[in-house]
C-alpha cells in the first residue's frame, strides 16, 4: 500500500477530535469517513493496511471509498487481493481459486454469472462454517426457511407417512427432525463433509452421503417420495439439469419441495450477497419442462439480511406419470 502524503490525525484534530495521537488508525478511519472526510480516511486505512495488508475489513471499507470517489480503476486489484484472501481462509485448491474469484467479481459487480457456484467454493465455504453455523443462522440471520418449508409440505402431505424422503444439501441437517415424522427412509446429500458431520450429530438421518447433489442424481437409481431443498439452490442459477434429475428420481405421485430467494426480473441473478436470486414464473418454466407441476406455490420470510427480511418462494412440485429423458445438454427453460 502507497502511503497518502494526507497526515489524517491533523485532519482529525482540525475538525476538532481530542486525543488524535492516540487514535488507532481503524478508528480514524471510520470517524473520517462518517464526517465525510473520504482522502484522510483513506489515508487512515492505508497506513493499517500497511501493517497488516490481510485484514479483510479495511479492504472491503477501503473499496468503498474509492467506489465513492469513482477511482474504480484502483478497486480491481484491492478487489482482488481480498478475494485471493478468501479463498486462503477458506483453503480453496489452487486450481479452483480462479473459477472462485470469478464468481465473487460476478456478484460484486454484477458482470454475467455462471450458472452456478463451483463444488469446491461450496465444500470450502461450509467445512469452514460448520462449526458456528446453526448459531449464525438460528441467531443473527434469524433463518426459519426448513420451517417455512415444512408447513407448505405438511400441507400438502395430510396424512401421508411413511415416506422414502430425499434432502439434498442437507448441512448441518436443521431439516432433519422435521422430515423425520413423515419418513420411513431419510436420506441427506451435501458437498461439505463438516456440515455432515454436524447432521450425524442429530441422528435423525438413515443414510448421510457427501456429493454433489446433481451428480449424485444423475448416478442413482433409487426412488422417493419426496425430495426436499432446503436454501440450497440460491447456489445454483441455471435450474434445468437439477430440476431434470429430480423428476426422474421422484417415485410417481411424488413431490419436490424448494426454496429460492425471490427475484424480481426474469430467470436468475447472481446478488452481492454471493447468491442466486430465481423469478418465479423462471421456476414454473423449468419445472414444466421437466413435467413436474405446482402444487403449492407461498412466498414468505425466509431469513434476515443485514437486519431486513429476505423474501423467498415457497414451492412444491409433484411428478407426473410420465417422464421422459433429459435432452442431450440438459435442454432449456
Amino acid at each position: 500500500m502507497k502511503p497518502s502524503p494526507i497526515d489524517w490525525r491533523a485532519r482529525l484534530e482540525a475538525c476538532g477530535f481530542e486525543g488524535a495521537e492516540l487514535v488507532p488508525a481503524t478508528y480514524g478511519a471510520h470517524v473520517l469517513w462518517s464526517w465525510r472526510e473520504p482522502l484522510a480516511a483513506e489515508a487512515a486505512l492505508r497506513e493499517h493496511l500497511d501493517q497488516q495488508p490481510d485484514d479483510k475489513d479495511s479492504l472491503k471499507m477501503l473499496i468503498s471509498i474509492l467506489q465513492e470517489s469513482g477511482r474504480d480503476g484502483e478497486v480491481v486489484a484491492l478487489r482482488r487481493h481480498l478475494h485471493e484472501r478468501r479463498c486462503h481462509e477458506w483453503r480453496i485448491p489452487e486450481s479452483e481459486r480462479e473459477a472462485v474469484i470469478a464468481y465473487l467479481e460476478a456478484a460484486e459487480t454484477g458482470s454475467p454469472p455462471p450458472e452456478r457456484m463451483t463444488d469446491a467454493h461450496v465444500a470450502a465455504l461450509f467445512d469452514v462454517y460448520a462449526p458456528s453455523f446453526d448459531d449464525s443462522l438460528r441467531g443473527f440471520l434469524a433463518y426459519r426457511a426448513p420451517e417455512r418449508l415444512m408447513d407448505a409440505v405438511r400441507s400438502v402431505l395430510g396424512a401421508r407417512r411413511g415416506l422414502d424422503v430425499l434432502d439434498l444439501g442437507c448441512g448441518t441437517g436443521l431439516a432433519g427432525p422435521l422430515l423425520r415424522p413423515f419418513a420411513r427412509r431419510l436420506e441427506g446429500i451435501d458437498l461439505s463433509t463438516g456440515m455432515l458431520d454436524k447432521a450425524r450429530e442429530r441422528g435423525v438421518y438413515d443414510s448421510l452421503r457427501a456429493g454433489e447433489i446433481t451428480a449424485e442424481l444423475a448416478a442413482s437409481t433409487a426412488s422417493h417420495d419426496l425430495i426436499v431443498a432446503v436454501d440450497v439452490l440460491v447456489y445454483f442459477g441455471a435450474l434445468e439439469p437439477l430440476f431434470q434429475h429430480v423428476a426422474r428420481r421422484l417415485a410417481p405421485g411424488g413431490l419436490f419441495a424448494f426454496t429460492v430467494e425471490k427475484g424480481t426480473e426474469p430467470g436468475y441473478r447472481l446478488q452481492p450477497t454471493a447468491r442466486y436470486v430465481h423469478h418465479l414464473e423462471y421456476l414454473r418454466s423449468c419445472a414444466s419442462a421437466a413435467y413436474l407441476h405446482p402444487v403449492l406455490e407461498r412466498e414468505d420470510m425466509l431469513r434476515k439480511q443485514g437486519g431486513q427480511p429476505v423474501t423467498g418462494h415457497v414451492v412444491v412440485l409433484s411428478r407426473s406419470e410420465t417422464i421422459v429423458a433429459p435432452p442431450v445438454g440438459g435442454g432449456s427453460c
